[in-house]
C-alpha cells in the first residue's frame, strides 16, 4: 500500500487509504465506521469523446452492456436483483469523457456485491440476443427526450463548432448509429471497442464500509486483478473546440417549450490547473451577484430581464464554456443590444479594479467553514464523488479539491478576465420567434447562424462602466466566528416548547454532525388563500411577486452561508431557512416583516404573472408519464388543482383583485415553527417571542387547517385517459392502502422493494416496451400506495396494462414458491433501508418537519413501520397482493390512450371522476 497524506476535514472520521494495483487501477479505501451500507463506485476516463465515427454512442451503449451478464454472473439482470433484494440501489452514466457506475448494499453483502461489480469490467458476456434488445432500449432513451429542449440546444451547439473536435459526435446513439456494418457487426465493433478503451490504468475505483481497510483492499486485489491489462494513457486533446469562425456569431434557436432566453458564451482554456484558486466560480459569483449595484438589480429595473445566471456552460480537458444567461422581459426580448451592453459595462466595472481581496476572502471563509464542519454524506455519495475526484485532482486533494481556494496571483486573475470580449463571445436568443433557416440533427432543432455585426462588435468592446453597475460591497451577514453546542445538548427527538391555539414551537438541539449550521421551518396556515381555485393559482402568484421583491434586499444573506425557500404548501405559505445558524432568526423576522409591508407594482405583476402562466403552460409538454403523475396528485389532493385550471383563473386575475387579495392573505393565520440544529433552548424561546410578537401585529389569529382530501375508495378499477403532447404511449396504474396504518405502509413498501428490480427487467430489458419503466411507493394523503409507470414509443396502452398485471401475476406465482427464508431475507433488505440513520442534519430536519407534517408528533413512523415489518409473514404479504389484483379493487389507471380491451375497468373523463371521488 501507498503511503499518500489524503488531507480531510478535522471533522472527518474516516480512514482513507490509496493504493495502486499492479494492472494500473487507482483504488481509494474508505473505512467509515458509522455508515448504514456500504458502496463502491468506478470511473473509466472513457467517455463518448471516444467513440468511434461510424459507431456514435458506443461508450453509451457499452455502458448499458456491462450490465447485462458477465462470465461468472451470466443472467441479465442477476446483479440488479441481487442488490436490490439486499437493500442496495445502483445506476451508471455516460459523459464526455468519462463514464460512472456505481451501487450501494447491505455491509454483510459487499463482498458478493464487489465480485458481481468486478467481473462486469473484467469479463461482460456482450451477450449477441443482449446487443440487439439494448440497442433498442438506446433508441427508446434517444426517443424519450427528442423534445427535451436541453438536447435539443445541446445539438445545436455541436453543429456550430469545430467539427474535427469530439465534443461534435452524437453522444446517445440510437438505431442508425448502433448497427451491423457490412465488415462488421455491432456486438464485432462493441468487443473491439470494449479492448481499445477499457483499462484498469484509465479506471479510479473508490469503496466505502465500515469493513477494515485490509479486507477491502484483500478484495478489491481479489477481484479487480483481472481487469483488462494496462492500456496507454489517452492523448490529451488538441483540438480546439472553436476556430476563429465560431466566435462572435448569433444562434437563433427555436425551443420546444415557450421561452425568451439569452445566452453569453466565452470561450476559456482548459481551467483545471487553476483549481486551487476558485478563479473562475469566484468571478461567476462577481456578475451573478443579485444585491443592490449588480448587473441583474440594473437590467431588472430597466425591466428588461427576470433572472440572470452566470458561470455556467460545458466544459472539459481542452475547454470551458462561461456563460451569462439571462431569462428576458418582453421589452428585453426587443431590446438584446441593451443587455449585452449592459454585460459588457459590468465587465467593464469588473476589469477596472484588481482582484478585490475583501471579497475573495468572504468566499475563502466560507468554503474554508464548509470544510471544517463538513457533514459527513452517504457511503454512496463519498464513494461515487471521490472516484470521480480522482480522476481529476492529486491525490493528496482528493477530498480537499473541491474546498481548497488560495488566493491567485494578479496575472492569474488579469487573464481570465482577459477571455471576456466580443470575438471570443457566442450569443444565443432561444425563443419561439426567432427566425431560422436550418434544422439540427437528431433532434430537428430549428435553428440559423449569423455574425455579429463589425457595429454592434464595436460597440460591445467601447462599452465602459456606468455608475449604477458597482462590485458587491461586504457582507453584513457574514458572521465573524461560529460556535458549536456542547455535546451534552444534544436532543434524541424535538421537543414542544409553545402551544397555543395560534402558535407551536418545536425544538431540537441537534450535535451529532457537529456543524454549526440549522434548520428553520415555519408553516403559515392562511385559510384565505385556499378557499377555492381562484385563491390558490393567486396565492402561487403572490409568492412568485414576493420572492422577486425581497430576492435582491436578501441576496447577501444566501452568500453568506444562509438560504431561504418558500413554497405555497397545502395550508397556505411555508418558509425554510437553512445554513450557518448565526443570523437565521433576524433573517426570519425581516422575511416576515416584509410579507406584512410588501406593496407591488402593476409592472412586475404583469410580468411575472405572464412569466408563471408560461411555466405551467410549458409543464404540459413535460414527458407523458410525469404528467400522468401530475394528474394523479390533482385528482386526490384538491389544493393542488391541474395546470390548465390555475392558468385559466389566473389568466382573468385583474391587478386590483390581487392587491384586494394581499390584503387578506394574513387573516386568522396560524403558525407552527420547527427548529433543528445548532440551537440552544434561548434560541428557540427568541424565535417563540419573535413569532409571537409578530403574530400580534396581524388583523386575526387562527387555527391549523383540516387538511382537504378525496379518495377513491369503493371505485373499484377506473381507466382515464389524459392527452398528453407526445407521441409516446404512457400509463400509471396507482394502487392504494385501505387505511394509513404502519402495517398498511410496510406491506406497501415491501412489494415496491420487491417487484420493482423485476418488473424494470421485465418490461424494460426483456421485453423492450419502453425506456422508462418503473414501480414506486407512492403515499397521498397519508394512505400507502404503489404506482407502476411506463412510457412506450412503440405499444399501446391496453398493451402496457396487459403486461403490467401479466408481470404482476407471475410475481405473485414466484412469491408462493419462494422458500421463507429468502422471503426473511428481503424484508431485511428493506428493513435496512428503513433503518438507515440520516446521513445529513438537512435530512434530518426535512425528515422531521415532514413528520410534523403527517402529525406524527412522537416522530416514530419509521420504527412502527419496521416493526409491523418485522410481524410481517409471507402469507399475510400474498394475501395482499392477490387482494391487489382482484377485479374489484379500486385501482386507478391514468393512460394516455383509451382503455379498449379491458370491460371490468370503467372509463371515466377527469371531470366525471373529479366529481366522484369528490367527498368520497
Amino acid at each position: 500500500m501507498e503511503k499518500v497524506h489524503i488531507k480531510q476535514s478535522p471533522n472527518d472520521n474516516r480512514v482513507y487509504q490509496h493504493l495502486t494495483l499492479d494492472n494500473g487501477l487507482t483504488v481509494l479505501l474508505v473505512q467509515d465506521k458509522n455508515a448504514e451500507k456500504s458502496a463502491a463506485a468506478l470511473t473509466v476516463n472513457v467517455g463518448h469523446f471516444d467513440d468511434p465515427a461510424d459507431y456514435q454512442g458506443m461508450a453509451h451503449f457499452l455502458e448499458h452492456m456491462l450490465f447485462l451478464g458477465s462470465e461468472n454472473f451470466p443472467a441479465a439482470g442477476e446483479y440488479q436483483q441481487f442488490i436490490s433484494q439486499y437493500g442496495g440501489s445502483h445506476n451508471a452514466w455516460t459523459g464526455t469523457e468519462h463514464s460512472h457506475f456505481y451501487f450501494d448494499i447491505d455491509t454483510p453483502q459487499l463482498q458478493q456485491a464487489v465480485a458481481r461489480f468486478s467481473d462486469m469490467f473484467c469479463r461482460p458476456l456482450f451477450s449477441a440476443a443482449y446487443v440487439e434488445k439494448e440497442r433498442h432500449a438506446i433508441e427508446a432513451e434517444y426517443s424519450l427526450k427528442l423534445k427535451d429542449d436541453s438536447r435539443r440546444i445541446y445539438q445545436v451547439h455541436k453543429e456550430t463548432i469545430n467539427q474535427d473536435h469530439p465534443f461534435a459526435k452524437f453522444s446517445v446513439g440510437n438505431l442508425n448509429t448502433l448497427n451491423d456494418k457490412a465488415d462488421q457487426t455491432l456486438r464485432d465493433a462493441l468487443i473491439l471497442f470494449y479492448q481499445q478503451q477499457y483499462s484498469a490504468s484509465r479506471m479510479s475505483l473508490c469503496l466505502v464500509s465500515p469493513t477494515p481497510l485490509l479486507t477491502m483492499a484483500q478484495w478489491v486485489s481479489d477481484n479487480f486483478a483481472g481487469l483488462p491489462a494496462e492500456l496507454p494513457a489517452k492523448a490529451p486533446l488538441s483540438v480546439p473546440l472553436y476556430n476563429a469562425e465560431h466566435q462572435s456569431i448569433l444562434l437563433n434557436i427555436q425551443p420546444h417549450k415557450d421561452s425568451d432566453r439569452l445566452v453569453a458564451s466565452f470561450a476559456l482554456p482548459d481551467i483545471q490547473p487553476w483549481y486551487p484558486h476558485k478563479i473562475v466560480s469566484f468571478l461567476a459569483s462577481l456578475l451573478g451577484d443579485e444585491g443592490d449595484g449588480s448587473l441583474l438589480s440594473y437590467l431588472r429595473d430597466a425591466g428588461l430581464v427576470n433572472q440572470l445566471s452566470a458561470g455556467g456552460g460545458i466544459d472539459g480537458s481542452n475547454y470551458k464554456d462561461f456563460t451569462v444567461s439571462f431569462e428576458l422581459t418582453r421589452a428585453g426580448r426587443a431590446n438584446i443590444e441593451a443587455v449585452l451592453k449592459a454585460l459588457y459595462s459590468a465587465l467593464a466595472t469588473i476589469k477596472l479594479h484588481p482582484l478585490p481581496y475583501s471579497l475573495f476572502n468572504e468566499r475563502q471563509k466560507l468554503l474554508h467553514w464548509s470544510f471544517i464542519y463538513q457533514e459527513p454524506a452517504d457511503a454512496l455519495q463519498t464513494a461515487s464523488q471521490l472516484s470521480v475526484n480522482l480522476q481529476h485532482y492529486p491525490v493528496e486533494d482528493t477530498i480537499f479539491g473541491d474546498y481548497r481556494m488560495e488566493l491567485p496571483a494578479e496575472a492569474l486573475y488579469q487573464q481570465l478576465l482577459s477571455w471576456f470580449r466580443p470575438d471570443n463571445m457566442r450569443v444565443m436568443l432561444i425563443a419561439p420567434d426567432v427566425p431560422v433557416l436550418l434544422e439540427a440533427k437528431w433532434y430537428n432543432t430549428p435553428y440559423s447562424v449569423t455574425r455579429l455585426s463589425d457595429k454592434l462588435l464595436h460597440t460591445l468592446q467601447t462599452t465602459g462602466p456606468v455608475a449604477e453597475i458597482t462590485l458587491p460591497c461586504t457582507n453584513p451577514y457574514l458572521t465573524e466566528q461560529l460556535s458549536l453546542l456542547e455535546k451534552n445538548q444534544h436532543m434524541a427527538i424535538p421537543q414542544q416548547i409553545c402551544s397555543t391555539p395560534g402558535l407551536s414551537v418545536w425544538h431540537k438541539a441537534d450535535t451529532e454532525f457537529n456543524t454549526p449550521k440549522g434548520h428553520i421551518f415555519l408553516q403559515l396556515s392562511l385559510p384565505q388563500s385556499i378557499a377555492d381555485n381562484h385563491q390558490l393559482a393567486t396565492s402561487r402568484l403572490w409568492l412568485e411577486l414576493f420572492q422577486d421583491h425581497i430576492n435582491q434586499q436578501f441576496y447577501n444573506a444566501t452568500t453568506a452561508g444562509l438560504s431561504y425557500n418558500l413554497h405555497v404548501q397545502k395550508q397556505g405559505v411555508s418558509i425554510h431557512i437553512s445554513g450557518l445558524a448565526a443570523n437565521q432568526i433576524q433573517l426570519l423576522q425581516n422575511i416576515l416583516q416584509q410579507i406584512n409591508h410588501t406593496e407591488f407594482s402593476e409592472l412586475r405583476f404583469n410580468e411575472i404573472k405572464q412569466q408563471l402562466c408560461r411555466h405551467w403552460g410549458n409543464s404540459s409538454k413535460s414527458k407523458p408519464v410525469a404528467r400522468l403523475f401530475s394528474q394523479l396528485s390533482a385528482l386526490l389532493q384538491p389544493l393542488n388543482p391541474e395546470i390548465e385550471i390555475l392558468i385559466t383563473e389566473l389568466e382573468q386575475l385583474t391587478f386590483s383583485q390581487f392587491c384586494q387579495f394581499s390584503t387578506h392573505l394574513l387573516d386568522n393565520v396560524h403558525l407552527e415553527a420547527l427548529l433543528v440544529g445548532n440551537w440552544t433552548h434561548n434560541n428557540a424561546e427568541e424565535l417563540q417571542q419573535m413569532l409571537t410578537k409578530w403574530q400580534s401585529q396581524q388583523h386575526s389569529v387562527g387555527s391549523k387547517i383540516a387538511p382537504v382530501t378525496n379518495s377513491i375508495a369503493g371505485l373499484g378499477p377506473v381507466w382515464m385517459q389524459t392527452e398528453t403532447e407526445s407521441g409516446d404511449n404512457a400509463l400509471v396504474v396507482y394502487l392504494t392502502g385501505k387505511q394509513a396504518s404502519a402495517a398498511q405502509m410496510a406491506l406497501f413498501m415491501l412489494a415496491n422493494h420487491l417487484m420493482s428490480p423485476h418488473y424494470f427487467h421485465q418490461l424494460r430489458t426483456e421485453q423492450q416496451m419502453g425506456y422508462l419503466v418503473g414501480t414506486g411507493y407512492v403515499p397521498i394523503n397519508t394512505l400507502p400506495g404503489m404506482a407502476f409507470y411506463i412510457q412506450s414509443p412503440n405499444f399501446d396502452c391496453s398493451a402496457l396494462y396487459q403486461a403490467t398485471v401479466a408481470f404482476f401475476r407471475e410475481f405473485l406465482e414466484q412469491i408462493k414458491d419462494m422458500p421463507e427464508e429468502n422471503f426473511v431475507d428481503l424484508k431485511h433488505g428493506l428493513t435496512a433501508q428503513l433503518a438507515e440513520r440520516d446521513s445529513s442534519l438537512g435530512s434530518r430536519a426535512k425528515r422531521l418537519w415532514l413528520a410534523l407534517g403527517q402529525d406524527d408528533t412522537q416522530f416514530d413512523l419509521t420504527s412502527r413501520i419496521i416493526a409491523a415489518l418485522a410481524e410481517m409473514d409471507k402469507k399475510h404479504f400474498i394475501d395482499l397482493l392477490s387482494e391487489l389484483l382482484a377485479d374489484n379493487y379500486d385501482v386507478l389507471i391514468l393512460a394516455s390512450g383509451p382503455n379498449d380491451q379491458h370491460g371490468y375497468i370503467r372509463s371515466m373523463s377527469r371531470a366525471e371522476l373529479r366529481q366522484k371521488i369528490a367527498g368520497t
